[in-house]
């Protein structure tokens, strides 16, 4: 089964009319990478501590949807959606502003993020199971914390439990296929065999985290919200979504409300499209 569900993932992400970027004449994503974990893994009541206790378990969100009670155990599908490479390489060339690639990238994919959760949610549904996707639903929520927005329901802390990679000093996600990625996560009823986490650490593919060595991200931050002792959240908002963001947005011919992005950190690093430690 999770070969199968493996298969309809990849399938609606490369045939797909909606990943699909004119610009490069190619796709926005390239061939997804997909993990499942336990809704029985401890870590996702710990993220109550680690994130805030609005973060939702796998239960919670799941009967934010169903009825109380009608979650006893089941899944959790964790997808990484790895950015094409012309679209890095874009980016790469950027020293102060996001590429126009990057722009579209942020401006037009969630819907088809959304398509593809809803596809596999209905295969789910087809085959006598139910599943959500937490952060399609109503009651996901972005909040002001005094070190920066979060969650109730964190992707990278989602595919984390799911062993599909690590932290890094930019509170990017590292995963095999690299820190250039888009995550999304479906919630079910079915129960698989989780994947294996195999990172002895949250933060094992971070270079400078591991070895002390590198720091690329730091230098590409346009702000300097990026340092050795971690990242700067608010500072980082603020760029993102700022007025000159949404204005580039614009001139790009992309969405003004979500901004351009930067993504510089994610790009012309070692980890942009593989894990550097390996």
């Amino acid at each position: 089964m999770k070969e199968l569900l493996r298969n309809v993932i990849k399938e609606y992400v490369l045939e797909s009319k909606e990943n699909w970027l004119e610009e490069i004449q190619d796709c926005y994503f390239d061939e997804p990478i997909v993990k499942f974990a336990s809704s029985e893994d401890p870590l996702f009541k710990e993220y109550k501590k680690i994130i805030g206790s609005d973060h939702l378990t796998p239960k919670e969100a799941f009967e934010s949807f169903f009825d109380k009670d009608s979650y006893e155990r089941g899944t959790v599908i964790s997808i990484v959606l790895p950015i094409n490479e012309k679209i890095i390489k874009s980016n790469a060339a950027q020293k102060e502003n996001a590429s126009k690639e990057w722009g579209l990238l942020r401006a037009f994919t969630d819907g088809f993020r959304i398509g593809l959760n809803k596809h596999l949610i209905n295969f789910l549904e087809e085959k006598g199971y139910k599943a959500v996707a937490p952060a399609d639903l109503e009651g996901f929520k972005i909040y002001s914390t005094p070190s920066g927005p979060s969650s109730n329901w964190s992707e990278r802390h989602i595919a984390f439990a799911a062993g599909l990679g690590t932290f890094g000093i930019n509170d990017g996600f590292i995963t095999e296929k690299g820190i250039a990625i888009r995550l999304t996560s479906v919630v079910t009823n079915l129960t698989l065999a989780p994947d294996i986490r195999k990172a002895e650490s949250h933060t094992e593919n971070c270079l400078l985290f591991r070895k002390g060595i590198c720091g690329a991200c730091i230098k590409r931050c346009p702000v300097n919200a990026i340092s050795k002792d971690g990242h700067d959240k608010i500072k980082c908002f603020k760029y993102v979504y700022g007025d000159e963001s949404r204005k580039l947005a614009e001139v790009y011919g992309g969405n003004p409300k979500v901004g351009s992005g930067c993504g510089l950190c994610q790009t012309k690093v070692p980890c942009e499209c593989k894990n550097p430690t390996v």
